[in-house]
């Protein structure tokens, strides 16, 4: 939904827009995002996708995924800037509140996903780390969890941007060079792993600010037009510069990660397009409100449903875990629903948690 309004200066109408995000509408980009993260994993269990006949097709499928993780970080700046517009920030109390929001499912999750993981070897992921304070701190318990830290480090430096909230235009151009900077930076480093720029919080600053940015400011009514046109035409050059790449012989691992120059445009005006088209089902409102438990879960999931098809798992330790996997979603449900307040909440109310 799209809030226009008009600025007269002298005699002449300039045209803005605010951009009004719901309730429905950020549990509908949530639940696009969700299924977005569950695709792009399973098709990592499909080796050779990306050097066979119908590359172009995987490659594709592969790139427009990637909105997903600058979806989930756009809505959590703009539902932060929401909830604190007219509060003041205590910084201990505030960082404190989103911690304790987030942190116990990460930990239930991160110290069950190392158990499983060390009693199936077959389960491992490549680079991780043995030590088990590094994996709780940089999550990497599984390889999904980096994204809980980077949004820790997310909520604490946002008090210090809202406070400067005036300059934010200015901001969004430091976050956005930074950005860049990082990824040239890794860009020539591609032989390491991509796991240490995933968890770096500058490798997504942007999309952070972004969010704040759709909540406080006005957008020219021209970009929000024209943004699924660039949306477009950066997801092509994308797919372009990739495919060009993997036939050169770099391996699809580098070539398609998140954390890729052209990824910013689209992942910004892909993500604007899908905040301000009307669009809904039930189906992605459910996914929406459950991303939190299916990003945490899923990859013991496929692993599970793997191990299923491949008959890789004696069958009493495949229906151990199967249990004990469903008996964590329960209990993180349960958390989560005695957290939930009460009330009935009309979805054209604006944005009100992130």
């Amino acid at each position: 939904m799209i809030d226009i309004f008009y600025s007269r200066q002298k005699n002449t109408y300039l045209f803005v827009s605010k951009i009004l995000i719901t309730i429905q509408k950020t549990n509908t980009i949530r639940g696009l995002a969700i299924i977005a993260v569950i695709f792009l994993h399973i098709l990592a269990y499909l080796p050779g996708i990306y050097n066979s006949n119908q590359q172009i097709l995987y490659i594709s499928l592969d790139q427009f995924a990637r909105f997903c993780m600058p979806a989930f970080i756009i809505l959590s700046g703009y539902g932060l800037a929401t909830k604190y517009e007219s509060k003041k920030i205590n910084y201990w109390k505030f960082f404190k509140t989103r911690i304790l929001k987030l942190i116990p499912l990460y930990l239930v999750w991160s110290i069950f996903s190392i158990l499983i993981i060390n009693s199936i070897p077959t389960w491992s992921f490549g680079n991780q780390p043995k030590s088990l304070l590094v994996q709780l701190l940089i999550g990497q318990a599984d390889y999904q969890l980096y994204f809980l830290p980077v949004i820790f480090q997310l909520y604490a430096i946002f008090p210090v941007i809202w406070f400067h909230r005036k300059n934010l235009k200015l901001i969004l151009f430091i976050a956005l060079f930074a950005q860049i900077i990082l990824y040239i930076y890794f860009y020539f480093k591609l032989n390491n792993s991509d796991r240490l720029e995933y968890t770096l919080f500058l490798s997504w600053i942007v999309y952070f600010i972004f969010g704040i940015y759709l909540k406080s400011k006005e957008l020219p009514k021209m970009l929000i037009k024209l943004a699924p046109i660039g949306s477009v035409f950066s997801f092509v050059l994308i797919v372009f510069f990739s495919l060009q790449q993997i036939n050169n012989g770099l391996d699809p691992l580098p070539a398609l990660k998140f954390t890729k120059i052209l990824i910013i445009p689209f992942g910004l005006l892909a993500n604007l397009s899908f905040a301000t088209i009307n669009f809904s089902s039930r189906l992605l409102v459910w996914f929406g409100k459950n991303s939190y438990i299916i990003f945490l879960s899923h990859t013991i999931g496929l692993r599970i449903i793997y191990a299923i098809f491949t008959n890789q798992l004696r069958i009493d330790i495949l229906m151990m875990i199967i249990v004990l996997w469903l008996t964590v979603i329960y209990l993180s449900l349960r958390v989560l629903n005695k957290r939930k307040p009460k009330i009935e909440i009309s979805n054209n109310v604006k944005l009100s948690n992130d």
